[in-house]
């Protein structure tokens, strides 16, 4: 029951969306077949209007003239960086927009002017025109003159741009007639050459350099000057030229080679010491292990009680040796054996007691020749750790002369540095000046950086009105704007004329329509 409910209820809902989207489908037809002459008449106005404007409004043509922007003498920078030529290829943004500031100044602009003869009596003022400064006059708006007005007009429709990932300026002037457009840009560019030729101009530049120059000659003496004081106080050649046996590159070689052969003499008299204290160490183990004499082996007496003693003793280990072999050791006979071999071996001991106190003894000569290496070990090994001591010393003596050849070293550079330094500071003031001098020559005879890559040229043809696309903008106009003020006319009007709009006043659910005799005539 619930599944069925709730597909019921889903069936419900899916019809009146679908009845909604109906009623709105049908109710923008409605609006549209209700104010179709509104929009008939709106649309075809617009359309009238686009094609009587874009056919008889007079043709606009376009001059153009293209700059070029280039890094050139005429720029000499007020800085100490370093410049092998007077040409520097790269063009920044900034460069260009302040070039197009220039090229649309206003004096710029009116120096064109000027140079094409405009002033008051180039007035041609007609009733629409007395209409509009008379009007302006009355809102409190200043007079000018036609000159000033052209001047407005210029900054006005005067488009300067530059070419995307070019160093190009491109200017752009429109007027109804071409021979004015291409004289205008014509002015304009020349103008500009000799206004930027006035900006740029910096003889000031060849007086800095030349104080900086003289500066730099003077901090450059100076440097040079506590060069050679330090070099004859730490006795050192100033120059270090290759194969010089007083530079301080060729004492601190010999140094370097000194101390090398001195620290392998020292790694060599370590291992040295460390073989001697192991020889030492291995000779002492191997004197405790020898006594200092040894008993004789010839004897003076011959006992031959001790002979047969031994020989009895052996006969009777055979003997008891067979009896284990078929009896338990605590046989009797065993037992008896065992007696007889303890009193052997004690009458045996007693005997060779008495032997061993007339024997004789004599000098060990193993531990004798193991003094004497041990000996000559130690004194190998005092020799060696004497001259480990020696060259460990030489070794310290040469790296503090080492330290002190660096600190000479770094002292020497840091000088040598400061004299390199003067001494570029110093060329490169020299050859800033002589650059100023050169471009402050070359502004005079206004030699800029900039050249007329496209002279302005007159227009082959028109740039508007571009009539295709006015008459196409025309009709989605005249369409767009007949519906929507259709619609605004359908919000404004309060008028009942469907049955949803009497739903919706009286709130009330519409049962039927009667429809008018007019429409029961058309439909039969």
């Amino acid at each position: 029951m619930t599944n069925k409910g709730a597909d019921r209820t889903s069936r419900i809902v899916a019809f009146q969306r679908q009845e909604d989207a109906e009623y709105s489908v049908r109710d923008f037809l409605t609006v549209v077949f209700k104010r179709k002459r509104l929009i008939l008449s709106f649309f075809l106005t617009t359309v009238v209007v686009t094609t009587l404007a874009t056919f008889l409004l007079p043709p606009t043509y376009e001059s153009t003239a293209s700059i070029l922007v280039k890094k050139a003498s005429a720029e000499v920078p007020l800085v100490p960086k370093e410049s092998s030529q007077l040409i520097i290829s790269q063009v920044t943004e900034e460069d260009l927009n302040s070039e197009m500031t220039i090229l649309k100044s206003r004096q710029a602009i009116e120096d064109t002017l000027h140079g094409l003869g405009v002033d008051e009596t180039w007035r041609r003022e007609g009733l629409l025109g007395r209409a509009r400064k008379s009007v302006a006059g009355l809102l409190g708006a200043p007079r000018l003159s036609y000159f000033d007005e052209m001047v407005l007009q210029l900054e006005k429709k005067i488009d300067v741009r530059p070419i995307r990932k070019s160093n190009v300026l491109e200017v752009r002037y429109r007027h109804t007639d071409p021979e004015w457009a291409t004289r205008v840009v014509q002015g304009l560019t020349e103008r500009y050459l000799a206004r930027r030729a006035q900006v740029y101009q910096s003889p000031q530049a060849v007086a800095f350099f030349g104080d900086e120059t003289r500066t730099a000659a003077v901090r450059l003496e100076k440097a040079e000057q506590a060069l050679k004081s330090y070099s004859r106080e730490a006795g050192v050649s100033v120059l270090g030229l290759v194969g010089d046996p007083q530079s301080l590159a060729a004492e601190k070689e010999a140094v370097l080679n000194r101390l090398a052969g001195f620290e392998t003499q020292l790694g060599d008299a370590r291992v040295q010491i460390q073989q001697q204290t192991e020889r030492v160490s291995a000779l002492d183990v191997q004197l405790t292990r020898e006594p200092e004499r040894l008993r004789s082996s010839l004897r003076l007496n011959q006992d031959p009680t001790t002979e047969e003693l031994e020989k009895a003793l052996v006969a009777l280990q055979l003997k008891r040796d067979a009896l284990v072999q078929d009896f338990t050791p605590d046989n009797r006979q065993v037992r008896d054996v065992d007696q007889q071999i303890r009193a052997t071996q004690e009458r045996l001991k007693a005997a060779e007691e008495r032997v061993t106190s007339i024997n004789r003894t004599e000098i060990n000569k193993v531990n004798q020749d193991l003094k004497s290496l041990l000996l000559s070990a130690q004194t190998d090994l005092r020799g060696a750790r004497a001259r480990h001591d020696s060259l460990q010393a030489q070794v310290a003596i040469h790296r503090r002369a080492l330290e002190e050849l660096d600190q000479k070293g770094f002292i020497t550079e840091g000088l040598r540095r400061e004299a390199r330094a003067a001494e570029d500071a110093y060329m490169l003031y020299q050859k800033k000046h002589e650059e100023a001098r050169i471009s402050a020559a070359m502004d005079q005879q206004k030699i800029v950086n900039v050249s007329i890559a496209q002279p302005a040229q007159r227009p082959l043809k028109p740039v508007g009105p571009r009539k295709a696309l006015n008459l196409l903008l025309g009709l989605l106009l005249g369409a767009m704007g007949g519906l929507g003020l259709a619609f605004v006319s359908e919000y404004f009007d309060h008028s009942l004329t469907t049955g949803r709009d009497l739903e919706a006043r009286v709130g009330i659910p519409l049962l039927g329509a009667i429809p008018d005799q007019g429409s029961l005539s058309r439909t039969s």
